[in-house]
């Protein structure tokens, strides 16, 4: 089945990729455009070539768009915007003229009119549909093309010859020179050899030192003998090499950190400065075309899962559903209250694939049995959560036109608050915790103390519901329009799905899971340090990270920010935003350090850090009274010793530290007695009339274990130094 905004690559001869524009709703004909061809415009195709194609393997169905514009909307530089936004006024209204736009004659009269209104010239408005087509008929299509220009990490090549470039020297009479691949090869030999493997160089000294051996002529004066330096040849006319010039061509063509590793030696980096890391029916004609969503705060209190004798509250239960088919395409439960967080946690759900979710809960499902994964063209939410700042990302990254309700206008959004009627109706009866009609009257029970339920538990629950809707609840008030009423179709919301997909399919969007979820989660800053990355003091690592050694770099520089997304639901894992290619990101995972705060969402780690802080404050009164008796204990014996030691010795220091030795044999022979270990012996046999024999062994010089004085080893060193 063919999609719109599909990409069909052909190979040899031909060598094209085809973007599918448009497809008649009625008939199998379409629009394609070629996406390399910077002539290119729309061509009318049949769609059963395409399909034919496919099928006999001359062509093949792109799974990724390379040519899809996705950013961060907060990221972009102001100027950007505007010519994105200036381009999408000129060209909007000609594109939402489909399939007319798509015909040549029309689309230079609708041009000519534009041209004639000043908005732009001919040349740049089929220029920016051109562009608009070809990378993924978005508004960041329209995007300039500014990473295209420069020369961004490649080095330029030079010649002494040429005037000096960069920034003027300001001191000195020399205007310096440019440095080109022969003075780099003496950068890199002089690294080598004075800084990477002389630690006594500093970086300043190995510099002076190249200067000396390799910029400098060597004279020596025959009768004073003295050595003197003059710039040779190469450097005369410009002067040396700065050491700017130096350090910057030392940091382009080594790496930092193996040099301090090898000055340093491995095993003393390895022990002191590497890094320690241990540790998303009548309007509306097909599936797609509008979704609603909508929350609201669950009927059912919930305990921990950390500590199950712990109320947490009611948990908010967000669902996305197709208004064609009344499908419910998207769910989220969790603790984060009715605000744009769940809404994209709840909007990142219907782009992604469902048999994987349901099996992260414990259910095994085929992929008919909840077939949605899909964006629609239409989304209409709240206004507050949906006319924030962050929605233009989904606006303008998937080009979904978003709608919001009035103030007060539930009803805008009935089927969707249908839903939460349906849904708690069948699991109310066998859920304990479940609030009644009677909660909080007078003699009513208090339903907060029958929770038994945590998260985990009552989203499967919500699974389970979600699924007997979509598969077998019959809408009884669907009112079906006459292709439903002549084909008999059941007004199931999966029969309703299905045949709106194989009749009416032209509304749906697919983009990959990983960028639409990513495009939704929310952005914050972490640190890097030498434990890893650390968001709201759990820490993690990443490939890139190690690859890069970020965390040596903490340790020896200091720390520094990183853009992530993260999943609140879960911050087994966060997502590390790379700047230099948008929507580019690594998966960074736990270290072992934080390993106590797996599977936990942001809600109970705030509760567990909070608990820990309590702990820590009570204990701290009584942790100062211990360490005051601690100093007073100190204090007495200290106190008592000096009383016992008496007026000071009148003798000098020579005669009172001349018998350390001798002192130490007297105590030692004065302390065994309490220091031997003593067994209680039976008492002696009445059939005992004589003592035992006893034979003594020959006098030998005890060992003495104790370690050797200062003066004995000096005495030993001047022993071994007199023998001949």
């Amino acid at each position: 089945m063919l999609l719109r905004n599909d990409l069909i690559e052909y190979g040899e001869p031909q060598a094209r990729t085809m973007r599918l524009l448009w497809l008649h709703p009625t008939q199998p004909v379409g629009f394609v455009i070629d996406t390399k061809a910077h002539d290119a415009t729309p061509e009318l195709v049949q769609l059963q070539a395409l399909q034919s194609d496919l099928q006999a393997g001359r062509s093949r169905l792109l799974t990724a768009d390379p040519y899809l514009a996705i950013v961060e909307e907060a990221s972009l530089p102001e100027q950007r915007k505007i010519k994105r936004d200036r381009a999408w006024k000129i060209v909007a209204d000609l594109i939402c003229d489909e399939p007319e736009i798509y015909y040549p004659r029309h689309r230079a009269q609708k041009v000519a009119r534009c041209v004639a209104a000043g908005l732009a010239t001919r040349a740049t408005i089929y220029r920016y549909l051109r562009r608009y087509w070809q990378r993924g008929q978005t508004p960041n299509a329209l995007l300039p093309d500014y990473a295209n220009s420069g020369g961004k990490g490649k080095a330029r090549s030079a010649s002494r010859s040429e005037i000096k470039r960069g920034r003027p020297r300001k001191l000195g009479e020399f205007p310096g020179l440019n440095v080109d691949d022969d003075i780099r090869k003496i950068f890199r030999v002089a690294v080598a050899r004075y800084y990477t493997t002389q630690a006594k160089f500093t970086l300043r000294g190995a510099y002076d030192q190249m200067i000396k051996d390799f910029f400098c002529e060597r004279t020596i004066d025959p009768g004073a003998g003295r050595v003197t330096h003059t710039p040779n040849g190469t450097v005369l006319a410009n002067g040396f090499p700065s050491f700017g010039q130096f350090n910057y061509w030392l940091e382009q063509d080594h790496d930092r950190l193996d040099i301090k590793r090898e000055r340093l030696r491995p095993r003393i980096y390895d022990k002191d400065l590497r890094g320690l890391i241990g540790t998303s029916t009548a309007e509306v004609w097909g599936p797609g075309a509008r979704y609603q969503i909508d929350a609201t705060i669950a009927d059912v209190y919930l305990v921990s899962r950390i500590d199950r004798s712990k109320i947490i509250g009611r948990p908010v239960l967000y669902v996305v559903i197709d208004v064609f088919s009344r499908m419910i395409v998207g769910i989220y439960v969790g603790l984060e209250g009715p605000s744009w967080v769940g809404a994209m946690m709840a909007l990142a759900n219907t782009a992604c694939e469902k048999q994987s979710f349901c099996k992260r809960s414990g259910y095994k499902i085929d992929s008919e049995t909840w077939p949605c994964h899909h964006l629609p063209a239409t989304l209409l939410g709240d206004r507050g959560e949906i006319e924030g700042r962050m929605i233009e990302t989904l606006i303008n990254n998937f080009n979904v036109t978003v709608e919001s309700a009035a103030a007060y206008r539930a009803d805008w959004k009935g089927i969707v608050e249908q839903r939460f009627r349906l849904i708690p109706a069948k699991f109310k009866p066998y859920v304990p915790g479940y609030i009644d009609t009677d909660y909080r009257a007078r003699g009513g029970k208090d339903y907060r103390l029958d929770a038994v339920l945590d998260l985990d538990q009552f989203t499967r629950i919500v699974i389970v519901c979600v699924l007997y809707y979509n598969n077998h609840h019959e809408l009884k008030r669907y009112d079906k329009d006459r292709d439903l009423a002549a084909d008999n179709i059941a007004a199931v919301p999966i029969d309703l799905w299905n045949w709106g997909i194989a009749n009416r399919s032209g509304s749906l969007r697919q983009y990959p899971e990983d960028l639409v979820r990513f495009s939704l989660l929310p952005v914050e800053e972490a640190t890097v340090t030498l434990n890893g990355i650390r968001l709201r003091g759990v820490f993690y690592t990443c490939q890139k990270a190690l690859e890069e050694r970020w965390f040596d770099k903490a340790r020896q520089r200091g720390t520094w920010k990183v853009k992530i997304s993260c999943d609140p639901r879960n911050l087994d894992e966060i997502y590390l935003h790379d700047p230099e290619v948008p929507m580019q990101f690594q998966v960074c995972q736990l270290t072992e350090r934080s390993r106590a705060f797996r599977q936990i969402s942001v809600w109970e780690l705030g509760k567990l850090q909070e608990a820990e802080k309590q702990i820590s404050a009570k204990r701290q009164p009584r942790q100062q009274l211990a360490a005051a008796d601690l100093a007073a204990s100190i204090e007495g014996i200290v106190s008592d010793a000096v009383k016992l030691k008496g007026e000071p010795s009148t003798e000098s220091a020579a005669k009172r530290t001349k018998d350390i030795r001798a002192n130490r044999a007297v105590e030692k022979l004065a302390n065994q007695s309490a220091e031997i270990f003593r067994f209680q012996s039976e008492p002696p046999s009445q059939n005992a009339s004589r003592s035992a024999d006893i034979i003594q062994f020959p006098n030998a010089v005890p060992d003495d274990y104790s370690e050797p004085d200062i003066t004995e080893i000096l005495g030993s060193t001047q022993h071994h130094d007199d023998k001949p």
